[in-house]
């Protein structure tokens, strides 16, 4: 049962993996303040665990630059170098996870009060970032859930294993105090036989002695009545 188990695991980790979200990924325009400024930029949600959201997150911003983090989930790369813009620009994000859902918030701050928004071809350049990085992570969470699931079933491998190993051990053991009992049993009877054997002759004999006591006695109360 273990091995057909464990040759289901490569096939189910391959569907798995490949059902990635074919839906939509959804990517809003929003205003959002961080740090008593509003900023233009562009939100998407996802359910993968915050802790992957962030590792990832963090990674990806650390392509155009320098990350610096901040209070509230604020991260920032200043002086940042996208692909879609020729001049350094400004990356303000913000990660906020509320009820087992992450908001990634990313505004890209290109000077003079302008943002990558939908009123420029920079817009589209940001929700594909967004897009792209919401399919990273789901596929790292589906990864992350193939490794749990591979490491629960190894776990309960070596676990199952471990018992049957057990189990072999304490039958040869068995098997081995079945073979002195039964000895033991038969050297019992053995001696059974013998003390049965001795016990008629120790009767016997204590009739033998008994006799022979009365018979002195009767010899020593003759001698006595001979006194002259």
């Amino acid at each position: 049962m273990i091995r057909k188990t464990m040759k289901m695991l490569p096939v189910l980790g391959l569907l798995l993996l490949g059902s990635v979200v074919s839906a939509q990924v959804s990517v809003k325009p929003v205003e959002q303040e961080i740090a008593k400024v509003k900023r233009t930029g562009y939100v998407t949600t996802s359910s993968v665990a915050e802790k992957i959201i962030e590792e990832a997150w963090k990674k990806k911003l650390s392509q155009y630059g320098r990350v610096l983090s901040d209070r509230g989930g604020v991260y920032k790369v200043e002086y940042a170098k996208v692909p879609f813009y020729d001049k350094n620009v400004l990356i303000v994000s913000q990660l906020d996870t509320r009820r087992g859902s992450t908001s990634i918030f990313m505004s890209v701050d290109l000077g003079n009060y302008e943002y990558a928004s939908s009123t420029n071809n920079y817009g589209r350049e940001v929700e594909d970032i967004l897009r792209d990085f919401h399919k990273d992570i789901d596929y790292q969470s589906q990864v992350a859930e193939a490794d749990k699931g591979l490491k629960e079933a190894n776990d309960k491998q070596r676990e199952v294993v471990r018992k049957s190993e057990r189990n072999i051990r304490n039958l040869k053991d068995n098997r081995s105090e079945k073979i002195k009992l039964l000895k033991r049993l038969e050297d019992n009877e053995k001696e059974l036989i013998q003390l049965k054997a001795d016990s008629v002759q120790l009767y016997s004999d204590v009739q033998q002695v008994n006799q022979q006591v009365e018979d002195q006695k009767k010899n020593a109360d003759t001698v006595k009545n001979r006194k002259p």
